[in-house]
Protein backbone atom coordinates (compact mmCIF):
# COMPACT_ATOMS: atom_id res chain seq x y z
CA UNK A 1 0.00 0.00 0.00
CA UNK A 2 2.81 2.38 1.07
CA UNK A 3 5.22 1.30 -2.26
CA UNK A 4 4.39 4.28 -3.99
CA UNK A 5 5.71 6.41 -2.05
CA UNK A 6 8.48 4.78 -0.39
CA UNK A 7 11.12 6.54 -3.15
CA UNK A 8 10.33 8.99 -1.89
CA UNK A 9 12.52 11.93 0.67
CA UNK A 10 10.96 12.04 4.43
CA UNK A 11 9.62 15.27 3.63
CA UNK A 12 7.80 14.52 0.32
CA UNK A 13 6.37 11.37 1.96
CA UNK A 14 4.95 13.37 5.03
CA UNK A 15 3.07 15.70 2.37
CA UNK A 16 1.94 12.72 0.38
CA UNK A 17 0.34 11.86 3.76
CA UNK A 18 2.63 8.16 4.90
CA UNK A 19 2.32 7.91 7.85
CA UNK A 20 5.99 6.93 8.54
CA UNK A 21 8.04 6.32 11.95
CA UNK A 22 11.40 6.06 12.20
CA UNK A 23 12.98 5.19 15.97
CA UNK A 24 10.30 7.03 17.36
CA UNK A 25 7.52 6.11 20.09
CA UNK A 26 4.05 6.65 18.74
CA UNK A 27 0.82 6.71 20.42
CA UNK A 28 -2.28 5.48 19.11
CA UNK A 29 -0.62 4.61 15.58
CA UNK A 30 -3.55 3.52 12.88
CA UNK A 31 -1.77 0.48 11.58
CA UNK A 32 -5.42 -0.39 9.96
CA UNK A 33 -6.02 2.88 8.27
CA UNK A 34 -2.35 2.37 6.50
CA UNK A 35 -3.38 -1.20 5.38
CA UNK A 36 -2.37 -5.30 6.33
CA UNK A 37 1.06 -4.98 8.77
CA UNK A 38 2.55 -7.21 5.85
CA UNK A 39 2.10 -4.46 3.73
CA UNK A 40 3.33 -1.74 5.85
CA UNK A 41 6.48 -2.88 6.46
CA UNK A 42 7.63 -3.86 3.11
CA UNK A 43 11.23 -3.06 1.84
CA UNK A 44 13.09 -4.96 4.56
CA UNK A 45 16.78 -5.47 4.21
CA UNK A 46 18.73 -8.82 3.49
CA UNK A 47 20.12 -8.86 7.00
CA UNK A 48 17.29 -8.77 8.51
CA UNK A 49 14.90 -11.22 6.25
CA UNK A 50 17.33 -13.41 6.37
CA UNK A 51 17.28 -13.55 10.30
CA UNK A 52 13.70 -13.58 10.46
CA UNK A 53 13.50 -16.50 7.74
CA UNK A 54 16.16 -18.39 9.91
CA UNK A 55 14.93 -18.28 13.40
CA UNK A 56 11.20 -18.59 12.03
CA UNK A 57 9.94 -15.04 11.46
CA UNK A 58 9.62 -12.02 13.81
CA UNK A 59 7.28 -14.05 16.01
CA UNK A 60 10.45 -16.54 17.04
CA UNK A 61 12.64 -13.77 17.29
CA UNK A 62 10.50 -11.78 19.89
CA UNK A 63 9.60 -15.35 21.78
CA UNK A 64 13.60 -15.93 21.87
CA UNK A 65 13.86 -12.12 23.48
CA UNK A 66 10.75 -13.06 26.09
CA UNK A 67 13.76 -15.93 27.85
CA UNK A 68 15.69 -13.88 27.55
CA UNK A 69 14.52 -10.91 29.39
CA UNK A 70 12.58 -13.07 31.91
CA UNK A 71 15.68 -14.50 33.11
CA UNK A 72 16.72 -10.84 33.88
CA UNK A 73 13.17 -9.44 35.35
CA UNK A 74 11.57 -12.97 36.47
CA UNK A 75 8.28 -14.59 35.31
CA UNK A 76 5.72 -12.75 36.72
CA UNK A 77 6.67 -9.26 35.21
CA UNK A 78 7.54 -11.01 31.39
CA UNK A 79 4.02 -12.84 31.56
CA UNK A 80 2.20 -9.25 33.06
CA UNK A 81 3.92 -6.80 30.83
CA UNK A 82 5.53 -8.69 28.12
CA UNK A 83 3.17 -11.74 26.92
CA UNK A 84 0.54 -9.28 25.98
CA UNK A 85 3.28 -7.10 23.55
CA UNK A 86 2.66 -8.50 19.62
CA UNK A 87 5.67 -8.34 17.73
CA UNK A 88 4.83 -6.61 13.95
CA UNK A 89 7.64 -6.69 12.00
CA UNK A 90 11.28 -6.03 11.61
CA UNK A 91 12.26 -3.18 9.25
CA UNK A 92 15.42 -1.02 8.58
CA UNK A 93 16.80 -2.12 11.47
CA UNK A 94 13.59 -1.26 13.73
CA UNK A 95 11.61 -3.50 15.62
CA UNK A 96 8.13 -2.52 15.75
CA UNK A 97 5.93 -3.57 18.27
CA UNK A 98 2.26 -3.39 19.76
CA UNK A 99 1.00 -2.77 23.28
CA UNK A 100 -2.57 -2.93 24.64
CA UNK A 101 -2.86 0.57 25.92
CA UNK A 102 -0.50 3.60 27.01
CA UNK A 103 0.27 2.17 30.55
CA UNK A 104 2.16 -0.89 28.95
CA UNK A 105 3.46 1.41 26.73
CA UNK A 106 5.00 3.98 29.48
CA UNK A 107 5.69 0.53 31.29
CA UNK A 108 8.32 -0.92 28.88
CA UNK A 109 10.05 2.72 28.65
CA UNK A 110 10.49 3.01 31.58
CA UNK A 111 11.19 -0.36 33.16
CA UNK A 112 11.65 -2.83 30.63
CA UNK A 113 12.72 -1.26 27.16
CA UNK A 114 17.29 -1.33 27.74
CA UNK A 115 15.89 -5.34 28.27
CA UNK A 116 14.79 -5.59 25.47
CA UNK A 117 16.83 -4.01 23.60
CA UNK A 118 20.18 -5.71 24.87
CA UNK A 119 18.47 -9.41 24.62
CA UNK A 120 17.86 -7.89 20.65
CA UNK A 121 20.88 -7.06 20.13
CA UNK A 122 22.76 -10.51 21.79
CA UNK A 123 20.40 -12.73 19.49
CA UNK A 124 20.37 -10.15 16.18
CA UNK A 125 24.07 -9.78 16.48
CA UNK A 126 23.73 -5.69 15.71
CA UNK A 127 21.68 -3.09 17.18
CA UNK A 128 17.68 -2.80 16.81
CA UNK A 129 15.74 0.46 17.40
CA UNK A 130 12.54 0.10 19.29
CA UNK A 131 9.23 1.35 17.94
CA UNK A 132 6.43 1.05 20.25
CA UNK A 133 2.42 1.58 18.74
CA UNK A 134 -0.53 1.64 20.97
CA UNK A 135 -3.17 -0.30 19.78
CA UNK A 136 -5.91 1.82 17.60
CA UNK A 137 -8.58 -0.11 19.39
CA UNK A 138 -7.93 1.39 22.47
CA UNK A 139 -8.76 4.67 21.05
CA UNK A 140 -11.56 4.31 19.37
CA UNK A 141 -10.30 4.67 16.28
CA UNK A 142 -10.96 1.07 14.29
CA UNK A 143 -12.10 2.69 11.65
CA UNK A 144 -10.79 0.13 8.38
CA UNK A 145 -9.00 1.12 5.12
CA UNK A 146 -10.88 -0.20 2.20
CA UNK A 147 -8.31 -2.88 1.79
CA UNK A 148 -9.00 -4.09 5.41
CA UNK A 149 -12.79 -4.01 3.92
CA UNK A 150 -11.83 -6.12 1.48
CA UNK A 151 -9.81 -8.63 3.31
CA UNK A 152 -12.77 -8.62 5.93
CA UNK A 153 -15.46 -9.43 3.52
CA UNK A 154 -13.70 -12.53 1.98
CA UNK A 155 -13.40 -13.93 5.95
CA UNK A 156 -17.32 -13.81 5.95
CA UNK A 157 -18.46 -14.42 9.53
CA UNK A 158 -14.71 -14.56 11.13
CA UNK A 159 -14.85 -10.84 11.61
CA UNK A 160 -18.09 -11.44 13.95
CA UNK A 161 -16.40 -14.06 15.86
CA UNK A 162 -13.30 -11.54 16.54
CA UNK A 163 -15.69 -9.06 17.85
CA UNK A 164 -14.30 -6.62 14.88
CA UNK A 165 -16.97 -3.59 14.33
CA UNK A 166 -17.54 -2.80 10.61
CA UNK A 167 -18.58 0.79 11.68
CA UNK A 168 -15.67 0.99 14.22
CA UNK A 169 -17.45 2.08 17.42
CA UNK A 170 -15.66 0.43 20.21
CA UNK A 171 -17.91 -2.14 21.98
CA UNK A 172 -17.86 -1.18 25.55
CA UNK A 173 -18.36 2.19 25.06
CA UNK A 174 -22.11 2.87 26.30
CA UNK A 175 -24.42 4.95 27.32
CA UNK A 176 -24.72 2.27 30.61
CA UNK A 177 -21.13 2.67 31.22
CA UNK A 178 -20.80 6.30 31.23
CA UNK A 179 -20.81 8.36 34.28
CA UNK A 180 -22.68 11.34 34.60
CA UNK A 181 -21.81 14.43 36.84
CA UNK A 182 -22.27 18.00 36.58
CA UNK A 183 -19.30 18.87 34.22
CA UNK A 184 -21.01 16.10 31.24
CA UNK A 185 -24.87 16.80 32.19
CA UNK A 186 -25.81 18.88 29.35
CA UNK A 187 -23.56 17.07 26.88
CA UNK A 188 -25.16 13.29 28.33
CA UNK A 189 -28.36 14.61 28.03
CA UNK A 190 -28.05 16.29 23.80
CA UNK A 191 -26.58 13.13 23.06
CA UNK A 192 -29.65 11.04 23.94
CA UNK A 193 -31.66 12.98 22.22
CA UNK A 194 -29.57 12.84 19.03
CA UNK A 195 -29.25 9.19 19.70
CA UNK A 196 -33.20 9.03 19.99
CA UNK A 197 -33.98 10.69 16.63
CA UNK A 198 -30.57 11.25 14.70
CA UNK A 199 -31.15 13.85 12.31
CA UNK A 200 -33.99 15.66 13.41
CA UNK A 201 -32.65 17.63 16.43
CA UNK A 202 -29.35 19.17 17.16
CA UNK A 203 -27.43 18.29 13.46
CA UNK A 204 -24.49 18.73 13.82
CA UNK A 205 -23.97 17.67 17.61
CA UNK A 206 -20.54 19.61 18.31
CA UNK A 207 -19.13 18.16 21.80
CA UNK A 208 -16.02 19.98 22.69
CA UNK A 209 -13.07 19.63 25.58
CA UNK A 210 -10.29 18.58 26.90
CA UNK A 211 -8.39 15.70 26.58
CA UNK A 212 -9.38 12.65 28.20
CA UNK A 213 -13.15 13.76 29.67
CA UNK A 214 -15.10 11.37 27.91
CA UNK A 215 -16.26 12.83 24.37
CA UNK A 216 -15.09 9.64 22.72
CA UNK A 217 -16.89 7.72 25.06
CA UNK A 218 -20.24 9.55 24.87
CA UNK A 219 -20.23 9.64 20.32
CA UNK A 220 -19.96 6.32 20.56
CA UNK A 221 -22.83 5.67 22.73
CA UNK A 222 -24.90 7.66 20.36
CA UNK A 223 -23.58 5.13 17.76
CA UNK A 224 -24.51 2.16 19.65
CA UNK A 225 -27.51 3.52 20.98
CA UNK A 226 -28.82 4.34 17.50
CA UNK A 227 -28.07 0.84 16.07
CA UNK A 228 -30.14 -0.64 18.88
CA UNK A 229 -32.96 1.98 18.33
CA UNK A 230 -33.32 2.43 14.54
CA UNK A 231 -32.60 -0.60 13.41
CA UNK A 232 -30.52 -0.50 10.17
CA UNK A 233 -29.71 2.87 10.48
CA UNK A 234 -25.42 2.90 8.47
CA UNK A 235 -23.72 4.12 11.53
CA UNK A 236 -19.78 5.32 10.83
CA UNK A 237 -17.12 6.10 13.15
CA UNK A 238 -13.67 7.28 13.09
CA UNK A 239 -10.60 10.08 14.15
CA UNK A 240 -10.06 12.74 11.45
CA UNK A 241 -6.84 11.36 11.16
CA UNK A 242 -8.46 8.48 9.54
CA UNK A 243 -10.54 10.20 7.32
CA UNK A 244 -7.69 11.86 6.06
CA UNK A 245 -5.91 8.85 5.34
CA UNK A 246 -8.91 7.04 4.00
CA UNK A 247 -9.05 10.56 1.29
CA UNK A 248 -5.34 9.80 0.51
CA UNK A 249 -5.59 5.98 0.38
CA UNK A 250 -8.49 6.83 -2.52
CA UNK A 251 -6.74 9.33 -4.53
CA UNK A 252 -3.16 7.03 -4.63
CA UNK A 253 -5.60 4.40 -6.21
CA UNK A 254 -7.63 7.14 -8.38
CA UNK A 255 -11.18 5.52 -7.01
CA UNK A 256 -12.38 8.91 -5.60
CA UNK A 257 -15.66 7.65 -6.32
CA UNK A 258 -15.79 5.02 -3.83
CA UNK A 259 -14.81 7.46 -1.70
CA UNK A 260 -17.53 9.71 -1.49
CA UNK A 261 -20.09 7.04 -1.80
CA UNK A 262 -18.54 5.54 1.42
CA UNK A 263 -18.92 8.31 3.56
CA UNK A 264 -22.23 10.11 2.19
CA UNK A 265 -24.43 7.58 2.29
CA UNK A 266 -24.13 7.28 6.03
CA UNK A 267 -27.27 7.98 8.29
CA UNK A 268 -25.09 8.67 11.56
CA UNK A 269 -21.53 10.38 10.88
CA UNK A 270 -19.34 10.57 13.62
CA UNK A 271 -15.82 11.89 13.57
CA UNK A 272 -13.52 12.24 16.36
CA UNK A 273 -10.97 15.28 17.40
CA UNK A 274 -12.20 17.17 14.03
CA UNK A 275 -9.28 20.14 14.89
CA UNK A 276 -6.74 17.45 13.48
CA UNK A 277 -8.30 18.68 9.78
CA UNK A 278 -6.27 21.75 10.56
CA UNK A 279 -4.30 23.34 7.60
CA UNK A 280 -5.49 19.84 5.69
CA UNK A 281 -6.81 21.62 2.62
CA UNK A 282 -7.68 18.75 0.57
CA UNK A 283 -9.19 17.26 3.51
CA UNK A 284 -11.38 20.41 4.63
CA UNK A 285 -12.53 20.76 0.68
CA UNK A 286 -14.32 17.27 0.49
CA UNK A 287 -15.33 17.09 4.54
CA UNK A 288 -17.29 20.23 3.46
CA UNK A 289 -19.00 18.56 0.32
CA UNK A 290 -19.48 15.30 2.73
CA UNK A 291 -21.25 17.52 5.61
CA UNK A 292 -23.23 19.38 2.87
CA UNK A 293 -24.84 16.19 1.35
CA UNK A 294 -25.31 14.12 4.78
CA UNK A 295 -27.50 17.35 6.26
CA UNK A 296 -29.05 18.77 3.54
CA UNK A 297 -30.44 14.87 3.28
CA UNK A 298 -31.22 15.39 7.23
CA UNK A 299 -28.59 12.54 8.67
CA UNK A 300 -26.73 12.78 11.54
CA UNK A 301 -23.41 14.69 12.29
CA UNK A 302 -21.52 14.30 15.13
CA UNK A 303 -17.99 15.87 16.06
CA UNK A 304 -15.65 16.19 18.54
CA UNK A 305 -12.90 18.82 19.42
CA UNK A 306 -10.88 20.08 22.36
CA UNK A 307 -11.35 23.45 21.17
CA UNK A 308 -14.67 25.39 20.30
CA UNK A 309 -15.18 25.74 16.68
CA UNK A 310 -13.67 29.23 16.57
CA UNK A 311 -10.84 28.43 17.88
CA UNK A 312 -9.70 25.98 16.04
CA UNK A 313 -6.77 27.56 13.94
CA UNK A 314 -6.35 26.99 10.02
CA UNK A 315 -10.28 25.97 9.78
CA UNK A 316 -12.13 27.25 6.61
CA UNK A 317 -14.50 29.67 7.87
CA UNK A 318 -17.22 28.05 5.97
CA UNK A 319 -16.71 24.44 8.16
CA UNK A 320 -16.21 26.58 11.16
CA UNK A 321 -19.82 28.59 10.24
CA UNK A 322 -21.26 25.00 9.82
CA UNK A 323 -19.86 23.05 12.77
CA UNK A 324 -21.62 26.18 14.39
CA UNK A 325 -25.01 25.39 12.96
CA UNK A 326 -26.44 22.69 15.23
CA UNK A 327 -26.42 22.58 19.22
CA UNK A 328 -22.73 22.73 20.73
CA UNK A 329 -22.03 21.17 24.08
CA UNK A 330 -18.82 21.16 26.52
CA UNK A 331 -17.79 18.82 29.08
CA UNK A 332 -15.55 20.15 32.09
CA UNK A 333 -13.72 18.31 34.22
CA UNK A 334 -15.25 16.03 36.61
CA UNK A 335 -16.14 17.09 40.06
CA UNK A 336 -15.44 14.76 43.13
CA UNK A 337 -17.76 13.08 43.66
CA UNK A 338 -18.11 12.45 39.93
CA UNK A 339 -14.60 10.78 40.09
CA UNK A 340 -15.00 8.75 42.94
CA UNK A 341 -17.90 6.88 41.20
CA UNK A 342 -15.76 6.58 37.65
CA UNK A 343 -13.18 4.88 39.76
CA UNK A 344 -15.74 2.75 41.69
CA UNK A 345 -17.31 1.68 38.07
CA UNK A 346 -14.06 1.47 35.93
CA UNK A 347 -12.91 -0.74 39.35
CA UNK A 348 -15.84 -2.91 39.33
CA UNK A 349 -15.75 -3.93 35.60
CA UNK A 350 -11.99 -4.44 35.72
CA UNK A 351 -12.39 -6.24 38.87
CA UNK A 352 -10.04 -4.66 40.89
CA UNK A 353 -10.66 -4.18 45.00
CA UNK A 354 -11.04 -0.58 45.40
CA UNK A 355 -11.62 0.47 49.12
CA UNK A 356 -14.02 3.41 49.14
CA UNK A 357 -11.36 5.62 51.19
CA UNK A 358 -8.46 4.64 48.62
CA UNK A 359 -11.33 5.48 45.47
CA UNK A 360 -11.74 9.01 47.84
CA UNK A 361 -7.71 9.79 47.89
CA UNK A 362 -7.20 9.26 44.64
CA UNK A 363 -10.11 11.17 43.15
CA UNK A 364 -8.85 13.98 45.71
CA UNK A 365 -5.56 13.96 43.86
CA UNK A 366 -5.97 13.09 40.36
CA UNK A 367 -7.96 15.53 39.21
CA UNK A 368 -6.99 16.61 35.76
CA UNK A 369 -9.55 13.96 33.55
CA UNK A 370 -11.14 10.79 33.42
CA UNK A 371 -8.10 9.21 31.38
CA UNK A 372 -5.60 9.81 33.96
CA UNK A 373 -7.88 8.34 36.49
CA UNK A 374 -8.45 5.27 34.76
CA UNK A 375 -4.72 4.89 33.69
CA UNK A 376 -3.92 5.52 37.55
CA UNK A 377 -6.64 2.99 38.87
CA UNK A 378 -5.33 -0.05 36.01
CA UNK A 379 -1.19 0.25 37.21
CA UNK A 380 -2.59 0.45 40.91
CA UNK A 381 -4.58 -2.98 39.84
CA UNK A 382 -1.67 -4.27 38.32
CA UNK A 383 1.25 -3.35 41.07
CA UNK A 384 -1.19 -4.94 43.64
CA UNK A 385 -1.61 -8.06 41.45
CA UNK A 386 2.23 -8.12 40.81
CA UNK A 387 3.07 -7.83 45.09
CA UNK A 388 0.47 -9.30 46.17
CA UNK A 389 -0.21 -6.22 48.13
CA UNK A 390 -3.73 -5.33 49.08
CA UNK A 391 -4.63 -1.63 47.99
CA UNK A 392 -4.24 0.36 50.79
CA UNK A 393 -3.82 4.77 50.66
CA UNK A 394 -0.32 4.20 50.95
CA UNK A 395 0.22 1.79 48.03
CA UNK A 396 -1.73 4.32 45.94
CA UNK A 397 0.65 7.35 47.05
CA UNK A 398 3.49 5.16 46.42
CA UNK A 399 2.15 3.85 42.84
CA UNK A 400 0.58 7.21 41.80
CA UNK A 401 3.58 9.68 43.05
CA UNK A 402 4.00 11.27 39.67
CA UNK A 403 -0.02 11.64 38.87
CA UNK A 404 -0.45 13.74 41.82
CA UNK A 405 1.24 17.11 42.78
CA UNK A 406 3.74 17.50 45.10
CA UNK A 407 5.61 14.70 43.13
CA UNK A 408 9.26 15.06 41.69
CA UNK A 409 8.26 17.52 39.26
CA UNK A 410 7.72 20.20 42.08
CA UNK A 411 11.42 20.09 42.28
CA UNK A 412 11.53 21.93 38.60
CA UNK A 413 12.40 25.73 38.71
CA UNK A 414 9.32 27.57 37.19
CA UNK A 415 9.44 30.80 35.34
CA UNK A 416 6.63 33.61 35.02
CA UNK A 417 7.12 32.91 31.38
CA UNK A 418 6.30 29.27 31.91
CA UNK A 419 3.42 29.80 33.82
CA UNK A 420 2.17 32.65 30.77
CA UNK A 421 2.52 30.26 28.04
CA UNK A 422 0.57 27.00 30.24
CA UNK A 423 -2.30 29.47 30.46
CA UNK A 424 -2.50 31.08 27.17
CA UNK A 425 -2.44 27.14 25.98
CA UNK A 426 -5.15 26.07 28.29
CA UNK A 427 -7.33 29.40 27.24
CA UNK A 428 -6.24 29.52 23.63
CA UNK A 429 -5.23 32.99 23.70
CA UNK A 430 -2.26 34.84 23.39
CA UNK A 431 0.30 35.93 25.22
CA UNK A 432 -0.15 39.74 24.52
CA UNK A 433 -3.37 39.35 25.34
CA UNK A 434 -2.51 38.13 28.79
CA UNK A 435 -0.40 41.14 29.14
CA UNK A 436 -2.26 43.80 27.69
CA UNK A 437 -5.41 46.06 28.83
CA UNK A 438 -8.24 44.16 27.74
CA UNK A 439 -10.49 43.21 30.65
CA UNK A 440 -12.96 41.19 28.52
CA UNK A 441 -14.32 37.98 30.23
CA UNK A 442 -11.89 35.93 27.84
CA UNK A 443 -8.79 37.69 28.75
CA UNK A 444 -9.49 38.68 32.68
CA UNK A 445 -10.43 35.39 33.95
CA UNK A 446 -7.24 33.59 32.44
CA UNK A 447 -5.45 36.83 33.58
CA UNK A 448 -6.05 36.01 37.51
CA UNK A 449 -5.69 32.25 37.13
CA UNK A 450 -1.94 33.02 35.93
CA UNK A 451 -1.39 35.69 38.20
CA UNK A 452 -2.03 33.14 41.01
CA UNK A 453 -0.05 30.64 39.96
CA UNK A 454 2.73 32.91 39.25
CA UNK A 455 2.64 33.63 42.85
CA UNK A 456 1.97 29.87 43.83
CA UNK A 457 4.42 28.12 41.34
CA UNK A 458 7.36 30.77 40.70
CA UNK A 459 7.41 32.45 43.96
CA UNK A 460 6.87 35.62 42.48
CA UNK A 461 6.18 38.56 44.44
CA UNK A 462 3.29 40.66 43.93
CA UNK A 463 5.10 43.63 42.37
CA UNK A 464 6.76 41.63 39.66
CA UNK A 465 3.76 40.01 38.71
CA UNK A 466 2.66 43.32 38.06
CA UNK A 467 5.62 43.91 36.15
CA UNK A 468 5.31 41.13 34.30
CA UNK A 469 1.73 42.13 33.06
CA UNK A 470 2.35 44.96 31.46
CA UNK A 471 3.30 47.38 34.18
CA UNK A 472 0.22 46.58 36.36
CA UNK A 473 -0.20 47.81 39.82
CA UNK A 474 1.20 45.74 42.60
CA UNK A 475 -3.04 45.61 44.02
CA UNK A 476 -3.81 44.37 40.81
CA UNK A 477 -2.02 41.19 40.99
CA UNK A 478 -2.76 41.27 44.70
CA UNK A 479 -7.00 41.20 44.21
CA UNK A 480 -6.53 38.37 41.60
CA UNK A 481 -4.63 35.72 43.80
CA UNK A 482 -7.43 36.70 46.39
CA UNK A 483 -9.97 36.03 43.91
CA UNK A 484 -8.88 32.70 42.83
CA UNK A 485 -7.86 32.17 46.30
CA UNK A 486 -11.54 32.48 47.78
CA UNK A 487 -13.13 30.59 44.62
CA UNK A 488 -11.13 27.64 44.98
CA UNK A 489 -12.34 27.27 48.39
CA UNK A 490 -16.02 26.07 46.81
CA UNK A 491 -15.07 25.78 43.13
CA UNK A 492 -13.99 22.01 42.41
CA UNK A 493 -14.14 22.65 38.41
CA UNK A 494 -11.52 25.47 39.20
CA UNK A 495 -9.56 23.09 41.24
CA UNK A 496 -9.61 20.93 38.38
CA UNK A 497 -8.70 23.78 35.81
CA UNK A 498 -5.66 24.54 37.81
CA UNK A 499 -4.53 20.98 37.84
CA UNK A 500 -4.75 20.92 34.08
CA UNK A 501 -2.69 24.16 33.73
CA UNK A 502 -0.04 22.48 36.07
CA UNK A 503 0.37 19.75 34.19
CA UNK A 504 1.12 21.44 31.38
CA UNK A 505 4.06 23.57 33.37
CA UNK A 506 5.07 20.69 34.24
CA UNK A 507 5.25 19.24 31.02
CA UNK A 508 2.87 16.08 31.76
CA UNK A 509 0.64 17.12 28.88
CA UNK A 510 1.24 18.51 25.43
Amino acid sequence: MLGGCQGLPGMEREKAGEKYVENFVVQGEKLQSLGHVGELFTGVNNSLLAKQREGGGVQHIWGQVLNEVEKKVGHVTTETWLKPVKPLALREDTLHLEVPNSLFRDWLLENLLPHIRKSLETILGFAVQIVIHVAAKQQGELFPSQQYDDRENTKGESSRSTGTKKNGLVSNYTFSSFIVGAGNQFANAAARAVAEHPGKHYNPLFIYGGVGLGKTHLINAIGHETIVKQGGKSVFYLSSETFTNELIAHLRRDRMDDFKNKFRQADVLIIDDIQFLSGRERTQEEFFHTFNTLHQSHKQIILTSDKFPNEIEGLEERLRNRFEWGLIADIQPPDLETRVAILQKKAQQKKIQLPHDVSLFIATHVTANVRELEGGLTKLGAFSTMTDSPITIDLAQQVLQNLMRGGKDKDKEVSVETVQKAVCKYFAIRVIDLTSKKRTQMVAFPRQVAMFLCRKLAGASYPMIGVRFGGKNHTTALYACASIEKRLKQDEELRAVLARIENIVFGEEN
